[in-house]
């Protein structure tokens, strides 16, 4: 810890004992940020990439608006944001997720130091429209996986990371945090730490376990990552280069979508759909906490001949019937 975070932690501490007369303490919100985004990572287990996005959406503020006292923020202020951000052509999502990240600062101010702050429930979100799920269909993910130059290390190494990614439906994030030894190769499995700090179990085809084999014959280091960028100081691959040269993957399949890596976990998910994996199963494998979240990715996006098929298989109203043997007379 900085000194001035150390100021700011004891001058909190002292209004904090005595909450009925907090009236001073009011300080600019540069110079509580650290408190605050100390107090999320520690009480409330927000990872590393949060904390990132929750200082930028702050900064933003302090810029656009200006850095003031925290008891100076008011519908004023928070307009004068939102059409700052809206001039900048930012979508409601990205309007959506600096809003929600101030509506918990204020939070924090209010239920942590006892501050007569702006109310954050009154902090009023843009609706975000529903966007359309993307993935691949499965002669997509053929093409995709046939353009990868799997003669190079590079190429196999992408080549055993899509394979992964797309038998798991685990998030970039998660692939890239793998390394060897949690692995089970027997089992096919690997017990991970996703999305807020919750452990979870994920699976691989055989096929995929096959494509890391072959990837991991190439290595010559003992780096304990699973995927790596090979060279005199060898490190875990990073996930900016991957979007990269999946864009590249997929002009080179001629395939007329930008392919992320995200679209393959779509992709998994919409596959197990089509065939006929019950929702409560997909919710668990890609490790969403509410049901609610996967529904509302997921469902309502087969084709009309999908569900055509599918009422074909599965409709049926009569009872089955007991067929009894019977004996030779």
């Amino acid at each position: 810890m900085d000194e001035e975070f150390n100021r700011i932690v004891k001058e909190a501490s002292k209004e904090q004992s005595k909450p009925s007369d907090n009236s001073l303490f009011d300080p600019l919100i540069s110079e509580i940020l650290p408190a605050f985004l100390e107090h999320i990572r520690v009480e409330e287990s927000r990872s590393a990439g949060t904390l990132a996005r929750y200082r930028s959406h702050i900064q933003r503020f302090i810029t656009e608006v200006g850095d003031c006292h925290v008891k100076d923020i008011g519908s004023e202020q928070l307009s004068y944001f939102k059409r700052r951000m809206l001039d900048q052509g930012l979508s409601p999502a990205t309007m959506a997720a600096v809003l929600s990240c101030f509506r918990t600062f204020l939070r924090y101010l209010g239920n942590i130091h006892h501050l007569q702050v702006y109310n954050p429930d009154n902090v009023r979100r843009p609706k975000i429209p529903k966007r359309e799920v993307e993935y691949l269909s499965k002669e997509e993910i053929q093409r995709f996986m046939a353009a990868i130059p799997t003669h190079t290390f590079t190429g196999l190494r992408d080549r055993a990371l899509i394979e992964v990614i797309y038998a798991s439906g685990m998030r970039i994030s998660e692939a890239l945090s793998l390394d060897r030894k949690q692995i089970d190769w027997e089992l096919h499995e690997a017990r991970i730490i996703g999305k807020g700090k919750k452990p979870r179990k994920v699976y691989f085809t055989q096929e995929a376990l096959e494509w890391v084999r072959q990837y991991l014959s190439y290595r010559h280091d003992d780096h304990p990552a699973l995927f790596v960028i090979q060279s005199d100081n060898t490190h875990r691959l990073d996930p900016q280069g991957t979007w990269r040269r999946f864009r590249r993957y997929a002009t080179r399949a001629g395939l007329g979508k930008r392919v992320y890596p995200h679209m393959l976990r779509h992709t998994m998910a919409t596959t197990l759909l089509a065939n006929g994996c019950p929702i409560g199963h997909i919710r668990a494998l890609l490790g969403h906490e509410h049901l609610t979240t996967t529904c509302r990715y997921y469902l309502g996006i087969i084709s009309d001949a999908e569900a055509k098929a599918a009422h074909e298989k599965f409709i049926s109203y009569k009872p089955v019937q007991k067929i009894e043997h019977k004996g030779k007379e």
